[in-house]
């Protein structure tokens, strides 16, 4: 049981690294489809399309800084792109360890590091998300946070088993 185990832990932490590789990679290759949702969203105009009556007492928080909003999607991107690597190389390093050719707790150690990044990068989305109250506007954009913070807590606590 404790060989399936580790199959089972590289298979839970494989499908993330790759959800998160392909997406910084389409971040970089094609910024201006998730660049231009930050801006709006940091900007509050779904909300202000939306919800005006909510805008009106809400939308104090918006940021309009068209700079802030590169930097901001920079940063995200940078994030990213680092948090797949460590993610690729904990992925590899289970792989290895279920073959018996690499420490299996270094693998883990790893491991954890890359899911604990994917998971705080979308915690830090919500945060980010509630200063200018994106569920008014981008609710699919939250939710989708929500199910991918719920996915790395999971592997998580898979991994420290």
């Amino acid at each position: 049981m404790p060989q399936m185990l580790i199959w089972v832990q590289f298979f839970m932490v494989a499908m993330p690294t790759l959800w998160l590789a392909l997406g910084a990679l389409e971040n970089i290759r094609a910024p201006s489809a998730n660049g231009s949702m930050v801006a709006d969203a940091l900007a509050m105009r779904p909300m202000a399309e939306q919800f005006p009556e909510l805008y009106a007492a809400l939308g104090r928080n918006r940021i309009e800084s068209p700079a802030f909003h590169r930097w901001a999607f920079i940063a995200i991107v940078v994030s990213e792109s680092l948090v797949a690597l460590i993610m690729l190389a904990g992925t590899a390093a289970l792989f290895l360890a279920a073959l018996g050719a690499l420490d299996l707790e270094f693998s883990r150690l790893l491991a954890t590091i890359g899911v604990l990044g994917f998971t705080m990068i979308w915690s830090a989305f919500l945060v980010g998300g509630q200063w200018v109250h994106y569920w008014a506007g981008s609710e699919g954009a939250q939710h989708t946070h929500f199910m991918l913070t719920i996915w790395g807590s999971a592997v998580l606590c898979l991994l420290v088993l």
